[in-house]
């Protein structure tokens, strides 16, 4: 009996052991599991960013490259614009010249034929048997003189007529000279910008591939850096919760900025956020406060528009009253943080969220 009493209390403990083994087991080992496959993302996270970084300096010069060769191409453009003008001007001033010489031509024509009436009369005048008739044929001497200097009269309207006409057809043609000139010129300078132009075209073409190249895998980087960060990221808080948020953006860009600085619950794009942060019960306005996130519609810095975070109102801090100082994501470059004064009245602004 006292030995059947040993051997139940024994396996009674054994069992209370095991049962107590079984209930603890999977508790413990769930926890190193999870906290395990946390650390996992932080890795890869911590391996993402590396690359990304790593990838950093060449997009940048890629960037500056492609910057670089679209303003020589709009700069090219430019004055490619400037010479088709100049040669629309040509054309239009060949095609007045060339009204005014058909115009001019019945007058020079005209001209000529009182050139030529003139100038016979000046040679019956001035013949010598006319003009000794002439004098003859005078009643008085006056009359003679008066003659004489008839004669003379039509030699200085012969001369002045020739002058005239020779002026008049020397600056035609020295006005279509010049213009013809000019239309050659502006028409090889249009040409060597045309090819100017198409260069830089395919110069563009090629720094923009060689741009994607870089820029694509650090996209793709930056989207699996966002999905880690909403994996690890805890569930958003209501308004009224003071507790951090989880960022749930794509690194790199403005709403991830934004999201760093403050709690941010909602999600969309940046012109999507004025509306969400609404349905949330934030509190919105349109009037600036520092703390506040600034929002952009769809027109503004790009398709998806663009949030900023509010770091001070004027005037205060150097801001000139009327304006707000931002800092913001994506503005001045991908993954790069600028600070900017900003007007209150600023075209687009969709409004301000407040915290």
């Amino acid at each position: 009996m006292r030995s059947g009493s040993k051997l139940a209390l024994i396996c009674g403990t054994v069992f209370s052991l095991v049962a107590s083994l079984s209930l603890v087991s999977p508790e413990a080992t769930a926890t190193p599991a999870s906290a395990s496959a946390a650390d996992q993302l932080r890795a890869r996270r911590a391996e993402l960013v590396a690359e990304l970084q790593a990838l950093s300096g060449p997009r940048a010069q890629s960037h500056g490259q492609l910057l670089a060769a679209e303003q020589q191409l709009a700069g090219v453009q430019e004055h490619l614009l400037a010479a088709r003008k100049q040669l629309a001007s040509i054309d239009t001033q060949m095609q007045g010249l060339s009204r005014q010489i058909a115009d001019d031509e019945s007058t020079v024509s005209k001209a000529k034929v009182q050139l030529g009436t003139l100038l016979r009369a000046t040679y019956e005048a001035t013949d010598a048997d006319g003009f000794a008739a002439a004098i003859l044929s005078a009643s008085s001497f006056s009359d003679a003189v008066d003659r004489v200097r008839g004669a003379q009269h039509v030699t200085d309207q012969v001369q002045q007529l020739q002058a005239q006409v020779t002026g008049r057809e020397k600056a035609l043609l020295d006005e279509r000279s010049r213009l013809q000139q000019d239309g050659a010129l502006a028409q090889t300078l249009e040409g060597q910008l045309g090819e100017d132009s198409n260069r830089l075209m395919m110069l563009v073409a090629a720094r923009d591939a060689a741009f994607q190249a870089v820029d694509g895998p650090a996209q793709r980087i930056a989207a699996e850096i966002a999905d880690i960060d909403q994996q690890l990221a805890p569930p958003p808080p209501r308004p009224s919760g003071s507790s951090p948020c989880g960022n749930r953006f794509a690194y790199g860009y403005c709403t991830y900025y934004v999201a760093t600085r403050r709690c941010i619950p909602w999600l969309g794009n940046a012109w999507e956020w004025y509306h969400n942060a609404a349905a949330m019960g934030y509190p919105e306005g349109q009037v600036p406060q520092r703390g506040a996130v600034a929002v952009w519609g769809r027109q503004g810095g790009s398709p998806m528009g663009h949030v900023a975070f509010v770091e001070a109102v004027g005037p205060d801090a150097g801001v000139p009253a009327g304006s707000f100082l931002i800092s913001e994501m994506n503005y001045a470059g991908w993954n790069r943080v600028d600070y900017r004064v900003v007007k209150d009245v600023t075209p687009n602004l969709l409004g301000f969220i407040y915290g």
